[in-house]
């Protein structure tokens, strides 16, 4: 199980680019603040699903790297300054990062629906820990721009495909 996870790991990180294509997300109040920003990438949430980013524009720790799960599952890791998403069902989230002392991130995921969280590396007493906070999208789309790389976690036999994510069930829908 945890070599899976390494390699998993592994893949994901080694698969990082640089956007090539901006496109501008859709918001309730009209035009997205991530416009021609490195946000912007991510386009526009896929019908019936949400999706959850985990940004790390710290330099902390930068050689360690941090899992983070949803309901159990991988869904990436963050190392260095970067971040990466993936799309949950609607329903009840249990969202943990590798030594979060704090406990599991808890997120009642809508459809459609965007939602970020701040990855928080620290060093305290030459142990590496991590906080999940909930940040806004301007907050977010400010992290982003600090980060040098966004992660990609391939989907297998879709390996061309950027878009290519799985979505990660519910514990509970809603």
């Amino acid at each position: 199980m945890r070599l899976c996870a390494l390699v998993v790991i592994g893949l994901s990180l080694g698969a990082c680019a640089s956007p090539e294509k901006r496109h501008f997300i859709e918001s309730p109040l009209g035009r997205s603040p991530f416009a021609g920003s490195t946000a912007a990438e991510l386009g526009a949430v896929p019908a019936g699903v949400a999706r959850v980013c985990v940004i790390r524009p710290e330099r902390a720790a930068a050689s360690v790297t941090m899992e983070v799960r949803d309901n159990g599952r991988l869904v990436g890791a963050t190392r260095g300054t970067s971040y990466f998403c993936w799309l949950a069902a609607p329903g009840e989230h249990q969202i943990t990062s590798i030594d979060d002392d704090t406990g599991p991130t808890l997120l009642q995921a809508r459809a459609n629906a965007r939602y970020w969280l701040h990855q928080e590396v620290s060093t305290l007493d030459n142990a590496v820990h991590a906080h999940l906070d909930w940040v806004d999208d301007l907050t977010a789309s400010d992290m982003i721009d600090e980060c040098d790389q966004r992660v990609l976690v391939s989907v297998p036999g879709h390996e061309d495909r950027t878009d290519a994510m799985p979505v990660v069930p519910a514990r509970r829908p809603l």
